[in-house]
């Protein structure tokens, strides 16, 4: 189906249920579709026509559920762009997608709208200024005629972008039959929520895994959703225990912090009301897993993705044991094969790389035929993750065939970050990896070689690459060499780096 038929179904059999509460606010199902066809005839209005880019650069809010069901009433397609990225990132993003409308939650610098010339519209969180429109008055618009739902199930829903080799972000091409056959393979499972569900959502909605494992998946059940704006430990907590949640989907990082809270606060923590908790983005580590287990009785179900697989691929729900360090086996309709490095299948406990098929697999690269033709072998999408299968047919990630850096489930390519650190005027040469942190999962590690007779300080690099990068892919760590170790083609020796 067209996604945004599922919440015009919702809305017409539970109007008054709750769908989402947000601090003191309350939004039933009738209001969040009347604020989607609002925005579908705003839309409309603006000209915007079956294909055409709305981009979605929105802190957690109400008004991004809105706006993207909204967007694929009028038969657009959705580009939920990273809201912390810094306005140079986000232009790479709206400017590769065509973006004709964004939403944004305050107005735009001149200089970055003046680069957009697609760019018609602009609508905002904030108080407008003269060529902006206030998200309030879009969702208000009078019914008008927007070709909303007759786009088919084939046609895009989304271009999710993920960072490539490149360090430039790609945008994955997919459809609403993507999207929704992935609702269709988790929603059998234990591990997603249903219709008697309070689930909480932490995840960033323009993140995949919250996008469409938590928010699509409960529009299309009528669950309510707790929507945080930001993640903070202590705060869910007492969301969980005052509105009584049954369902949690987190990235690993909240579970670390949820089982490290001061002792002071760590009695709060409450999840007696919790029927499911659910880990994906990132892998979990095994203490983690056991501490909820022993502290608190709840046994987190760890999942595996990608954003070109809508995410969800695997589940430890499946086979019904949280096996420790294992992500599970394949959800029903996906197939999972393990290809050894000849190119025949893996033999059971020896690696091999994870390539997948199945309705949920994207369709390719925007604009990039050349990349998507390399993503795929056979008809099948070549994850790059390297994994291993137990007797039981369980799956353990145990290596990463791309240089991706996890930093709290968002992905940080090395090339971008060495990109900006070769532009600071002490550096000669820097390589970029990354390296196990307890909370975030991983961070980002530097190694520079300044110029002759420059003297950088870390505080000065990392500064530098504040004002130039999303606060996640800034580097941590900025240690000096005399020399970047390399292999004989000039490769960086990134596992050296990783010391």
């Amino acid at each position: 189906m067209n996604l945004s038929e599922a919440l015009a179904a919702t809305a017409a059999r539970v109007p008054d249920r709750t769908a989402i509460i947000f601090g003191q606010r309350q939004i039933s199902y009738r209001d969040l579709d009347e604020q989607a066809s609002g925005f579908a005839s705003f839309l409309a209005g603006c000209g915007i026509s079956a294909g055409d880019r709305v981009a979605l650069w929105l802190p957690n809010h109400p008004s991004f559920i809105s706006a993207m069901y909204g967007a694929w009433r009028a038969g657009a397609v959705v580009v939920p762009v990273h809201a912390m990225l810094t306005p140079p990132e986000a232009s790479h993003i709206l400017a590769d997608s065509g973006a004709s409308v964004l939403a944004c939650a305050s107005v735009l610098p001149g200089d970055l709208h003046a680069s957009l010339p697609k760019l018609r519209h602009v609508v905002v969180l904030d108080e407008p200024d003269g060529q902006a429109t206030s998200l309030e008055d879009a969702f208000s618009a009078p019914a008008g005629g927007s070709a909303a739902a007759a786009q088919p199930p084939d046609e895009l829903a989304l271009l999710a972008y993920t960072s490539g080799t490149s360090g430039l972000p790609k945008g994955a091409m997919l459809t609403h039959s993507n999207l929704h056959s992935n609702l269709e393979q988790m929603k059998h499972l234990p591990v997603a929520i249903r219709e008697d569900d309070v689930g909480l959502c932490v995840l960033p909605l323009f993140h995949i895994f919250g996008l469409n494992v938590v928010v699509n998946l409960a529009v299309e059940t009528g669950a309510t959703l707790v929507l945080l704006e930001r993640f903070d430990p202590a705060g869910s907590v007492r969301a969980i225990r005052e509105h009584k949640v049954t369902s949690v989907a987190a990235a690993p990082p909240a579970y670390v912090a949820w089982l490290s809270l001061p002792e002071s606060e760590a009695s709060a923590v409450d999840f007696a009301s919790v029927r499911v908790a659910a880990s994906g983005a990132a892998p979990l580590p095994v203490h983690v897993l056991e501490g909820f287990a022993d502290r608190l009785g709840v046994t987190i179900w760890e999942g595996y993705g990608l954003t070109e697989t809508s995410p969800t691929l695997t589940s430890t729900s499946v086979g019904g044991v949280a096996k420790a360090g294992s992500i599970g086996r394949p959800l029903p309709g996906v197939e999972i094969r393990l290809v050894a490095e000849d190119g025949d299948d893996a033999e059971e406990g020896d690696p091999g790389e994870v390539v997948v098929r199945g309705p949920n697999v994207f369709r390719g690269y925007w604009n990039r035929p050349e990349e998507t033709a390399a993503a795929f072998a056979d008809g099948w999408f070549r994850t790059g993750d390297v994994a291993i299968s137990d007797e039981d047919g369980d799956l353990y990630l145990v290596d990463r065939k791309r240089d991706l850096i996890l930093v709290s489930g968002f992905n940080v390519y090395p090339k971008e970050v060495e990109d900006v650190l070769s532009g600071h005027e002490k550096v000669a040469d820097v390589a970029v990896a990354g390296i196990p942190h307890q909370y975030h999962g991983e961070q980002v590690k530097a190694v520079v070689t300044p110029l002759p007779g420059a003297d950088p300080t870390a505080e000065e690099l990392i500064a530098f690459c504040r004002t130039r990068l999303a606060p996640y892919k800034v580097p941590s760590i900025v240690d000096f060499t005399d020399r970047i170790p390399r292999n004989a083609a000039g490769k960086v020796l990134r596992r050296t780096l990783r010391a």
